[in-house]
């Protein structure tokens, strides 16, 4: 997918909102892991590599450098970081471009579950010279419900409830509309010189990284 050149800068913007946690496999620690293995190749090929995590704003961030051997304290970050907050790519994207003028590569790990609109702000990003990386990371419920009958759903972020009543045609037209989202995100990468990548949380870390993530050439 890219390449990380050590001639621009390099930062890892990763979602910790509560949507992260929810599904079988926390897409929460399925993200860190990802961004730890980025990091640590940053560290192998760049002076530095950032970590800026957000939700609703951006939160704390974390520069590692000084090669490999530096890796742990970057482990140690991702590792005390805590879910918080709802997204808002509006706000996180006007944050990033007042925080970081200087153009660079942005690796973003996120399920991109937003109730706000989500592709202009990532056009935001696009539009001020930023390439944009996207790694949907999802749980397989996030994609095909699971469930049968009438349901109350509550959203992990708002705590807001809704009553949803499911069948197979209803999981089919839900499965559709992620998908579509999906290809939007994906359009929105591809139009913009970026790359996208979806990844399921039911695919182990370790095989992400060397089959979708190498294979895709986002590890070169």
């Amino acid at each position: 997918m890219f390449q990380l050149e050590p001639r621009i800068p390099v930062r890892i913007l990763l979602d910790v909102s509560k949507s992260m946690t929810t599904g079988a496999a926390s897409k929460f620690d399925y993200a860190r892991r990802l961004a730890a293995a980025f990091c640590y190749v940053g560290l192998v090929r760049l002076d530095s590599i950032c970590v800026q995590t957000f939700s609703n704003e951006l939160h704390e961030s974390f520069t590692a450098g000084g090669g490999r051997q530096r890796f742990q304290p970057a482990h140690n970050f991702l590792g005390a970081l805590e879910p918080r907050g709802a997204t808002n790519f509006l706000e996180v994207s006007k944050e990033f471009i007042n925080k970081y003028s200087q153009r660079g590569l942005v690796i973003l790990i996120s399920d991109f579950l937003d109730d706000e609109d989500s592709e202009r702000p990532l056009q935001y990003l696009a539009d001020f010279g930023h390439e944009l990386a996207l790694i949907q990371v999802w749980s397989d419920e996030d994609r095909d419900p699971p469930w049968d009958g009438e349901l109350e759903i509550e959203d992990a972020e708002t705590g807001q409830k809704v009553e949803l009543a499911f069948d197979r045609e209803a999981r089919k037209r839900y499965r559709d509309g992620f998908d579509e989202y999906s290809q939007r995100l994906r359009r929105i990468a591809l139009r913009n010189n970026g790359r996208y990548l979806g990844l399921p949380t039911s695919v182990p870390v370790d095989e992400a990284i060397f089959g979708p993530v190498v294979h895709g050439g986002v590890l070169q």
